[in-house]
């Protein structure tokens, strides 16, 4: 049977299994045919930090660098062994494994690669900082230039903290690469791009990948200052820009960019994930992302916004929208994004939201948190996951949003008031609300988390258990996060080891 599978069954099984390597490397066994369809896979992204972290992850590592080592170019290693590095004796490789690599994260070859020097086969510290450089230097440079590299990650980590090494290595690679338009290199086909930095070196890098390639499809920023030209520069020469994340770094400041915003409106019709943190930019220039799928702001500095300025928000309409994140400090106003939301209900055929996330700790008009389930309620069929605020009272809605978003499998619920306090005496009863989860059978529920001073009664919640197990449905999470609790919550999730998958305090998991 295994014979017989062909590339298009085995290939998307394989990659499920990407991201494990100790259940992908047994399918390499089975036959030369699975071994072959395998090995690309495997070795597409093994510097990863989930690998490096994971059971055995020093033993890989340290195989995995004796293993580049190997494919060096003869004059490469002649230059390790001047500087009296070590060769592994490694002969007839199966596999010419840098051409199947399409992943570099300069973090996790840096790590690797003193991880091998630490290693008890080569002694550890015995070797000097000018040895580690050369053979990250030799090593990062060959893998480059042998393979067509996919996604690029730099980060602030390795070029800060090591004092330069690789900061200068990255500045040699930028260095080879060809500026002359047609001619392939690693990066031609480069659809990636996340960094983490503020050295100036990298001003380089956005200007050489503005050059040499358009269509690279997803571009992570995490800046410390403001948008330099040259990254402007990357952002307006992608042709096909599908993802866009922009994160400022900087405690307690928004970054406030003109230019940004212009480059941003340059590239709206092409977004279909927006991710903004930080990164003030007007709502209502929303309206041009007409094909947006995702979009998340987060502590974009709306502080100065008045109920006008909100208004214009609420009539944006999105129709392709899938997810919405937004999280805020400030107060906001929930009948705005109840419109909102309705908005996106384009031509009364149902909205395609299927995840809504509402984090704040203030709200303008606590109330009004029944307009926003009820707007839910009648144009989100597709709801999956909601993370939001909800009040006491608000048990018709909830019955209501319950029976019209019957694929729900995550809620997670703060309680609508002004502001959010640890003080006991005001605590919002989660009770009435747990009484009405009881009525619906929720059948796709796989977490029910309650957040920011709920109060809550052993025995409602042993009631809600009981129900879920006359109806004989199946395991679900349950966690709480600043929550009152009256009587033996603990010992009755104990109780019910056929119901709860999962419990615990929110900080604690």
């Amino acid at each position: 049977m295994a014979s017989t599978l062909i590339p298009e069954c085995l290939i998307p099984i394989f990659k499920y299994l990407e991201d494990d390597p100790v259940s992908l490397f047994p399918c390499i066994l089975v036959n030369r045919y699975w071994c072959r369809t395998a090995i690309p896979i495997l070795w597409s992204n093994p510097f990863s930090l989930t690998k490096f972290d994971s059971r055995y992850g020093s033993r890989r590592m340290f195989s995995l660098i004796n293993t580049f080592i190997i494919t060096l170019p003869q004059e490469s290693k002649n230059i390790l062994i001047k500087q009296e590095i070590k060769i592994p004796e490694i002969k007839n490789l199966t596999f010419n494994y840098q051409t199947f690599l399409r992943v570099i994260d300069m973090l996790c070859i840096d790590l690797a690669v003193k991880d091998w020097f630490a290693h008890p086969n080569y002694g550890k510290l015995s070797y000097t900082s000018t040895q580690i450089k050369l053979l990250l230097s030799i090593l990062t440079t060959h893998l480059h230039n042998s393979s067509f590299i996919n996604i690029l990650k730099i980060s602030h980590t390795i070029i800060v903290k090591t004092t330069g090494t690789t900061s200068d290595i990255i500045f040699d690679i930028i260095n080879q690469i060809p500026i002359s338009s047609g001619k392939i290199n690693c990066f031609s086909n480069l659809k990636e791009f996340q960094y983490n930095s503020d050295t100036p070196i990298m001003e380089n890098l956005f200007l050489k990948l503005s050059q040499i390639t358009n269509s690279i499809e997803k571009i992570s920023f995490t800046i410390y200052k403001i948008m330099t030209n040259s990254s402007l520069i990357l952002l307006k020469s992608q042709k096909n820009l599908k993802e866009l994340i922009i994160q400022y770094n900087i405690n307690y400041n928004i970054l406030i960019d003109n230019n940004a915003i212009l480059t941003l409106l340059e590239n709206s019709s092409n977004l279909i994930i927006l991710n903004l943190e930080k990164f003030f930019f007007p709502l209502e220039n929303l309206s041009l992302f007409i094909n947006l799928q995702e979009l998340s702001l987060s502590d974009c500095g709306y502080h100065n916004y008045n109920f006008y300025d909100w208004l214009k928000f609420s009539l944006i309409s999105l129709p392709n929208l899938k997810k919405l994140f937004f999280k805020d400090s400030n107060p906001i106003y929930l009948d705005i994004f109840s419109k909102f939301i309705i908005n996106t209900n384009f031509n009364n055929f149902g909205s395609k939201l299927s995840h809504i996330i509402i984090q704040c700790c203030k709200f303008k008009n606590s109330i009004n948190t029944n307009l926003l389930l009820i707007s839910i309620s009648n144009n989100c069929p597709l709801l999956s996951f909601y993370s939001g605020p909800i009040s006491s009272n608000d048990t018709f809605e909830l019955s209501q949003l319950l029976n019209s978003c019957s694929f729900i499998k995550t809620l997670k619920f703060h309680p609508s008031i002004s502001k959010c306090s640890t003080d006991s005496d005001i605590r919002i009863s989660f009770d009435p609300l747990l009484l009405e989860l009881s009525k619906s059978p929720l059948l796709h529920l796989k977490t029910l988390t309650i957040v920011h001073g709920w109060m809550i009664q052993s025995n409602i919640f042993e009631d809600f258990l009981k129900s879920r197990n006359r109806n004989e449905i199946r395991k679900f999470n349950f966690y709480w996060n600043n929550t009152l609790i009256i009587g033996d919550l603990v010992k009755i999730c104990e109780d019910y080891p056929n119901i709860i998958k999962s419990y615990g305090e929110f900080n604690s998991i």
